[in-house]
């Protein structure tokens, strides 16, 4: 807040009717680099935000991480992320979007599996090397960030800024809810609860061995979706002047917005009651009382 009231610096201009601005706004959503970058966003996060269950258990037993150095590892890892944002902005403005966001994908993969693998099969259990090394995934997750923000600043049109930016870094996080129910959905067919996690059987490891497989089989076919980018700004530039306009398309682009977020809101207030908590739809295992047909009470 402090630095919003102080750094940013703001020109003034002459306000413009919702009307005006709404006309002006819908152009650009017409627009095929809009709706394009969009789908892209959507696809290739949907994939890339495909996780696992185990991820808790596994910090808590496994590799016994206590909550002050979660806290710690968590505040050096924005520091992490916030470095990688200003070393993109001062030398990686002209690097490829593709290249870039490929890269960003496949180290993170690698950078956690790493982690993650030594962590299941009892080669390196230490809480340390759990948080520590795994501070290194946030350089590549700075990069599809920021690229993500470069994007969104070229296609938009002046007056539009801040809504083009909006839309676009909404429609990546509506992806969340649905990659969220197919994680759970599938993860619940394997042994990965915190009880079997504590077990810590042989059938266990392997069972949190295949969901991570899923997992980051999932982030990197995220990178099918790399052609709907494009691979820089005068790419983009030239999209957005030679693309063309299509009204069906900002029709289904709002319609599709409005239904993804729909869709988030309800799933998100069904996983607060006890009632409906335990729906898939819901990020619950789906699991019903027997007696009741409902969701167990605890």
């Amino acid at each position: 807040v402090l630095s919003t009231i102080f750094v940013l610096v703001e020109k003034k201009s002459e306000a413009v009717s919702f009307p005006l601005w709404w006309g002006k706004f819908w152009e650009s959503l017409q627009s095929r680099v809009l709706w394009q970058v969009c789908l892209f966003r959507f696809l290739s996060n949907v994939f890339f935000s495909v996780r696992t269950t185990a991820v808790l258990p596994i910090t808590t037993y496994w590799a016994e991480v206590e909550p002050l150095n979660d806290a710690l590892s968590n505040i050096f890892g924005n520091l992490v992320f916030a470095s990688v944002l200003v070393i993109v902005g001062k030398w990686g403005l002209h690097w490829n979007w593709r290249w870039t966001i490929a890269a960003g994908t496949l180290g993170m993969v690698v950078v956690d599996g790493f982690v993650v693998f030594l962590t299941i099969w009892d080669v390196v259990r230490n809480q340390w090397f759990f948080n520590g090394v795994g501070l290194a995934e946030q350089f590549p997750q700075g990069l599809r960030f920021i690229v993500a923000t470069y994007v969104a600043v070229e296609i938009a049109d002046k007056g539009n800024e801040g809504a083009t930016y909006g839309l676009i870094t909404t429609v990546s996080n509506l992806s969340g809810p649905f990659a969220s129910i197919f994680y759970k959905y599938v993860n619940s067919y394997f042994k990965v609860s915190q009880n079997d996690v504590k077990s810590d059987t042989l059938e266990v490891r392997w069972d949190v061995t295949y969901v991570y497989f899923i997992s980051y089989g999932f982030k990197t076919a995220s990178l099918f979706w790399l052609f709907l980018l494009p691979p820089q700004k005068a790419e983009a530039k030239a999209l957005k002047a030679r693309g063309g306009k299509s009204k069906v398309a900002g029709y289904i682009l709002v319609s599709l917005f409005l239904f993804c977020l729909s869709f988030a809101v309800s799933s998100n207030i069904m996983s607060i009651y006890p009632s409906t908590k335990c729906y898939r739809v819901a990020g619950g295992n789906g699991v019903l009382d027997p007696n009741t047909g409902k969701c167990p009470v605890k």
